[in-house]
């Protein structure tokens, strides 16, 4: 069973990776390479005046030259599964990765709709962030993670409205942008409301509810997250018909986070989490890129 679990990450590895090295282009390395071949050319001119008998290699040395150049620039543009870059104020740092969230060690963020539903099937979708919260932390008890929800919105009870139009699910709605905590002390997941559940269980957002969520949601930290590192997904990609691709609410998260953190400090690290099948649509070069340039 061991082999097997190792197997299949061994194979989820290289079909990430394959999907990374995809994405660099010829037009890439081509730059990378003209780019060493270039420094090492113009490195190899005053060598060539203080040493003109040691200098000359001829056509075979141009040729190994060529080949080092090409390999470096291979090795430069290697595909990574993570990047980092750090903000000059606060002491903190944003961080992007390909992997899994609930793998991940800190504090987790959960996207969720206004009235907070649970329900999977047609409802919640099981493959969704929300519907793996449920399978992989409550191991499918959705009384016990209603029963959390409904503790966590106790000093908010006066915000809820009741829905009586809404014929599936849960039909106390909040505020969009509400954001809630559960867990224990180690182990947060904040809950973050960025969707509104129409009654015919489609859900709606757009970039202001996607922002007025992240600005309640960096408070929440700031009260409960101890400054702990917290990861959080690209919120808003799948059900939510956002209109905006997955690439743009990456900078969208990045730079909400960034923004906050220069008011008030949020937490020491925010990794921003792709899932390997969003990296058709997510180009990690163009993305880190933008974060050194938002990282200020």
């Amino acid at each position: 069973m061991l082999q097997k679990f190792r197997l299949l990450n061994l194979i989820m590895a290289i079909e990430i990776y394959f999907k990374l090295f995809s994405k660099v282009g010829l037009k890439r390395i081509w730059s990378s390479f003209v780019s060493s071949f270039g420094l090492v050319g113009l490195l190899a001119k005053p060598v060539s005046l203080f040493f003109p008998g040691r200098a000359d290699f001829g056509w075979t040395g141009y040729f190994v030259l060529v080949i080092i150049c090409f390999i470096f620039a291979i090795l430069k543009c290697f595909p990574r599964r993570s990047f980092c870059h750090k903000l000059s104020s606060p002491d903190s740092m944003v961080e992007v990765k390909v992997g899994d969230i609930f793998d991940e060690k800190g504090h987790i963020v959960i996207g969720t709709n206004d009235v907070f539903d649970t329900e999977l099937g047609e409802i919640i979708k099981p493959s969704s962030v929300q519907g793996q919260f449920l399978t992989k932390v409550y191991a499918n008890d959705i009384a016990r993670l209603d029963a959390d929800i409904e503790t966590a919105l106790e000093p908010l009870s006066n915000l809820c409205k009741e829905e009586t139009n809404k014929k599936r699910g849960k039909t106390g709605r909040y505020p969009i942008g509400t954001a809630i905590t559960l867990g224990t002390y180690d182990k947060r997941y904040f809950l973050a409301a960025y969707g509104y559940m129409n009654n015919d269980i489609t859900v709606q957002s757009s970039s202001e509810y996607i922002l007025q969520s992240l600005n309640n949601l960096w408070k929440q930290i700031r009260l409960k997250g101890h400054s702990e590192n917290v990861t959080i997904p690209i919120i808003g990609s799948d059900l939510a018909r956002t209109g905006l691709p997955r690439m743009a609410l990456a900078k969208l998260i990045i730079e909400a986070f960034v923004i906050a953190s220069k008011e008030k400090f949020i937490t020491k690290k925010l990794t921003v989490m792709i899932y390997p099948k969003d990296l058709d649509s997510i180009d990690l070069y163009k993305l880190e890129e933008f974060l050194e340039s938002a990282c200020f």
